[in-house]
């Protein structure tokens, strides 16, 4: 679970300076090791080695404060501790630093630019926070008079996808739409629903975007978190309505089922970069 508190120009520092240790840390260690092996010194190369050792650790802990893992930084200490144990000649060495801080340096623009922001930007805490307070906010109107019963299983159907249990969303969305009069009788909440039941099942199935598939009806646009892109752009159109029918899942649950806040704070990261995917 990541950290409760709301991110901080001074954690924004800290990340930042970590980031900047990485490649110091790793290329400055291959830098000793050259100089070293420049002037013939007489030195057990792996103290030069610590330095990518020290830089895995903190890729590694930037990976981990995200909401999102990345299994490969999470990782790079056991090999940086398998380079330190190996024994090597010198130049070998020099060699293997340098690639390994070039690696550690391409593991962390991956991380940052595909894993997003550390997981403390959207705050598992005791509110939400923004931009999805604001949508939540707004389309509080949309829930009144559905039962806690259908906002119970809007929070089940999306607490399991965002843990990637996509068959038990799916079969919760199957339920909420076939059994909660509450859900048939709100047209959007049975859209979301169904849209979010079609696309937890091709991902437990791990089957690619059909040709046709289900979105919102114009009327709905108003309800909706994030703008759909042109129908040209099927990928965009087809990711953008499941952002769109989570989020709406969210505020339902949100606003109609107070009990359920904690499970829904669990999974506000997840949400967090929803609202931030246009």
């Amino acid at each position: 679970m990541v950290n409760s508190t709301p991110v901080t120009q001074s954690d924004n520092n800290v990340t930042r300076w970590l980031e900047y240790a990485i490649p110091l840390l790793s290329f400055g260690g291959a830098l000793f090791a050259v100089l070293f092996w420049v002037m013939d010194a007489r030195i057990d190369i792996r103290i030069t080695i610590l330095g990518c050792v020290f830089a895995s650790w903190v890729l590694a802990y930037l990976a981990w404060i995200r909401p999102k893992k990345d299994i490969v930084a999470l990782s790079t200490p056991i090999y940086s501790f398998i380079f330190l144990a190996v024994p090597t000649d010198h130049f070998s060495a020099v060699i293997l630093e340098l690639l390994y801080a070039v690696s550690l340096t391409i593991l962390l623009v991956r991380l940052k630019y595909r894993f997003g922001t550390h997981g403390r930007a959207a705050t598992d805490g005791k509110e939400l926070v923004e931009p999805l307070r604001t949508y939540v906010e707004k389309t509080r109107d949309l829930w009144t008079g559905i039962s806690p019963d259908a906002a119970h299983h809007a929070t089940v159907t999306f607490v399991r996808f965002a843990e990637g249990e996509y068959e038990e969303a799916m079969l919760r969305s199957n339920t909420a739409t076939g059994q909660d009069e509450d859900a048939a009788e709100t047209p959007y909440l049975q859209h979301a629903f169904m849209i979010v039941s079609e696309h937890a099942t091709l991902l437990d199935q791990s089957l690619p975007r059909p040709e046709t598939y289900m979105t919102f009806p114009a009327e709905d646009a108003d309800f909706l978190a994030l703008p759909i892109p042109p129908s040209q752009d099927k990928d965009q159109e087809f990711y953008a309505t499941l952002d769109n029918a989570l989020l709406l899942l969210f505020s339902a649950a949100w606003n109609a089922s107070a009990t359920d806040h904690p499970h829904l704070l669990a999974c506000q990261a997840f949400a967090h970069r929803l609202m931030s995917s246009d």
